[in-house]
């Protein structure tokens, strides 16, 4: 892949993976898409998109962050979902696991895109959204992008000091500015209050922050920071769009407005509960008996007559 390739690719990824405001809709897989197809056009009819974003330590692994993006075209708005890595899902060929297994068993099967592919089966099944694409991405990206935009702000209501696997982060009352590796101890630890729950909501958090930096510093106009961003992060991204059609997709989504960001955290404050396994791990299942919940939430996240209490706005 030549050099003009990838850095298209990067720039439609790191937006996606960390900026949460670039988002497209394709078609569901890329055995699917040809290097002759016109995504331009399938863009340009869909109302919904829907991307699964990953992230995992290096070397592949479980998978720690599971979000998803949606957004609607007419309206311009757009909804964030945190998935708990413990709500126990099936997953093809191996039965009951929990849902952070799904990238690393697709990956057993066949290391050439078999994690995208079973992720984004799993959360489809899930959530009853057709996801369109996904991208993972490792922990080293996210800290060498956050240095390179110069740290990113944050906003807390409490004191509390947070720990990841050597580093380290001490949180005030307001504003605070955090580096690289103060961001991933501030997403990676659960040992505050809230455990995971706790920190899917500071993984939104920080993806809204690294939006609002990326935009604050003009970056499109900014291509030596740009380039920097892409030399640091190329080797820890990987992705399922086509990149025969980067530069279709970059067209399109220049032109994208977001109204507001709703967030969601699926915990047991709503529709999940927490259970123990046959061999005794921690689990989270619904309290329903099915994900019916789930999917009737984030099918109708844009419909204005749902009771939206357990989601924020964010401008």
């Amino acid at each position: 892949m030549n050099k003009v390739k990838k850095f298209l690719l990067f720039f439609i990824g790191i937006l996606v993976a960390f900026g949460g405001l670039f988002f497209f809709k394709g078609v569901n897989t890329f055995s699917a898409i040809s290097s002759n197809s016109d995504i331009s056009s399938l863009l340009e009819n869909d109302e919904r998109w829907d991307v699964l974003i990953l992230g995992h330590q290096p070397l592949g692994g479980l998978t720690d962050s599971i979000m998803v993006f949606s957004y609607e075209k007419s309206t311009g708005k757009a909804a964030l979902f945190s998935i708990p890595r413990d709500l126990w899902v099936n997953i093809p060929e191996y039965g009951k696991q929990k849902i952070n297994f799904a990238y690393v068993a697709g990956e057993e099967k066949n290391p050439n895109g078999g994690g995208l592919k079973m992720a984004k089966e799993v959360v489809s099944d899930l959530t009853g959204l057709d996801i369109d694409f996904v991208i993972a991405s490792d922990v080293e990206a996210l800290k060498e992008i956050v240095d390179i935009l110069g740290g990113i702000d944050v906003k807390e209501d409490r004191s509390f000091f947070l720990d990841f696997y050597g580093n380290y982060v001490r949180i005030k009352p307001g504003i605070n500015h955090l580096s690289g590796s103060q961001t991933l101890a501030y997403i990676g630890s659960r040992s505050t209050t809230g455990s995971d729950f706790g920190r899917m909501e500071r993984q939104q958090k920080v993806l809204l922050a690294i939006k609002d930096k990326a935009f604050s510093l003009e970056l499109l106009s900014r291509p030596d920071k740009i380039w920097n961003i892409f030399n640091a992060v190329e080797k820890h991204i990987e992705t399922d769009i086509p990149f025969s059609q980067i530069q279709n997709l970059i067209q399109m989504i220049s032109n994208l407005e977001i109204a507001n960001i709703e967030t969601v955290v699926f915990d047991t404050s709503n529709y999940l509960y927490s259970s123990y396994s046959s061999g005794g791990a921690y689990i989270l299942l619904p309290k329903k008996g099915d994900f019916s919940e789930i999917q009737a939430k984030c099918q109708g996240i844009f419909d204005e007559s749902l009771d939206g209490t357990e989601t924020s706005s964010q401008k």
